[in-house]
């Protein structure tokens, strides 16, 4: 059976991905093209999820259900869906192997396979989400046990940890907290509970008016900020979390701290395969991700070869909103690129983080490469809003699944 070959081949069907598939098919029809199809898609999973919407999913704002949808409802009519895993990219013979051991060709390909939770770098962890007090909104099985574990928490120490970065969607850790207090405070427990935020960071968040706006919020509400406190291992039985904490020397010393409820985001990082096929950066902060131009988002060493969305190491935040901005660019300087032109759109690294700070209010973080401040609106971006409560649980859900699914927004 003869390999298959795309004129234009995805990885992925995040948001990433059907974004650019969306947009994409209104450049291409959907018959055959010198014995090749025009567009393919990998991608395994049967459900694709709207993951900014697991916060208030935790939080009891929302259900599961609502950030579901069938894969096969959102991949465009015509391009083909081959449901299965990739195993390794040859770029150079420009094609794809996959866990079947079948090979897929193209001409073009754009990577937009996400990024990996690695639990199993906490040492001690696996096995033990949604029992023993430990509970995350960052696994679809286990963000109704979060949102039961908060709701029937009787006092104690709560502690919300923080990562290193690069993790998708940043503000997410604190953003489940602050909710979360709030549920303590109207289940009367919150005179009895201690709070705190291990974060493996220097500050609250990594944008400095950000930092200083919610440094003021935790003050306020009695949170307790622990800088520099890397998870690194559980004893779940004895309900203990270990972390790698940096000292003012720049010394490392292990400390273990109790608690009743451990609400844990585990390190990041991009897919095995896109370093041993040869996608990625080598060395420096990107070491791992997919070694693309900051700007076009071009491969640095292969000009057929696009990357969209968290796998790309790029010195942003991987958000669904920089993906809004992403997409497009993408699909612009592909087809430049498919014309025998240069690319001639730069992304500017915009992202935007929509920090939940109590039930009916949000604080709207949009900022782009070096920290610049890029708001939308002319207001106060540092400035909690219930207008953007709003923006964030009813208007983006809409704009994602009638605009960005459909290549439209």
């Amino acid at each position: 059976m003869a390999a298959k070959k795309y004129k234009v081949l995805i990885i992925g069907g995040g948001t990433g991905g059907i974004s650019v598939a969306a947009r994409l098919k209104k450049y291409f029809s959907a018959t055959a093209n010198e014995g090749a199809s025009e567009i393919g898609i990998i991608e395994p999973s049967d459900v694709h999820y709207y993951q900014p919407l697991w916060t208030l999913v935790g939080a009891g704002v929302a259900t599961a259900e609502a950030s579901a949808r069938p894969m096969s409802s959102l991949i465009p009519s015509g391009v083909d869906w081959i449901r299965t895993k990739v195993v390794s990219v040859d770029p150079n013979s420009k094609s794809v192997l996959l866990t079947d051991q079948s090979v897929v060709h193209f001409d073009y390909l754009i990577v937009a396979s996400g990024l990996v939770l690695n639990w199993e770098k906490i040492e001690g962890l696996p096995g033990h989400l949604g029992s023993e007090g430990i509970c995350t909104i960052y696994d679809i099985q286990q963000v109704n046990r979060t949102q039961q574990m908060i709701e029937n928490f009787k006092g104690g120490t709560a502690i919300f940890v923080m990562p290193p970065v690069p993790i998708k969607c940043a503000g997410a850790p604190q953003k489940i907290m602050y909710l979360a207090e709030q549920i303590f405070h109207r289940n009367e427990v919150r005179e009895k509970t201690k709070v705190i935020f291990a974060t493996a960071g220097k500050a609250m968040f990594g944008i400095p008016v950000f930092a200083e706006a919610l440094q003021k919020i935790v003050n306020e509400r009695g949170i307790e900020p622990l800088f520099l406190h890397k998870i690194v291992g559980v004893n779940a039985s004895k309900r203990e979390a270990i972390f790698e904490v940096t000292k003012a020397d720049g010394s490392l010393v292990k400390e273990t701290l109790s608690y009743d409820l451990l609400h844990v985001v585990p390190p990041m990082s991009a897919h095995a395969w896109i370093a041993s096929s040869g996608l990625a950066f080598s060395e420096g902060d990107q070491k791992g991700w997919m070694a693309v131009d900051k700007k076009t988002l071009q491969h640095l060493q292969f000009p057929y070869i696009f990357g969209v969305g968290d796998v790309t190491g790029v010195p942003n935040s991987k958000t669904g909103a920089a993906i809004r901005k992403q997409a497009p660019i993408v699909v612009n300087n592909l087809l430049q690129v498919m014309a025998g032109r240069k690319p001639d759109q730069d992304y500017d690294g915009y992202s935007s983080c929509p920090l939940t700070t109590e039930f009916g209010k949000v604080m709207l973080a949009e900022f782009g490469y070096d920290g610049k401040l890029m708001p939308t609106f002319p207001l106060d971006p540092a400035i909690p809003r219930r207008s953007y409560w709003h923006l964030k649980k009813d208007l983006l859900p809409l704009l994602y699944w009638q605009g960005m699914m459909k290549g439209r927004a």
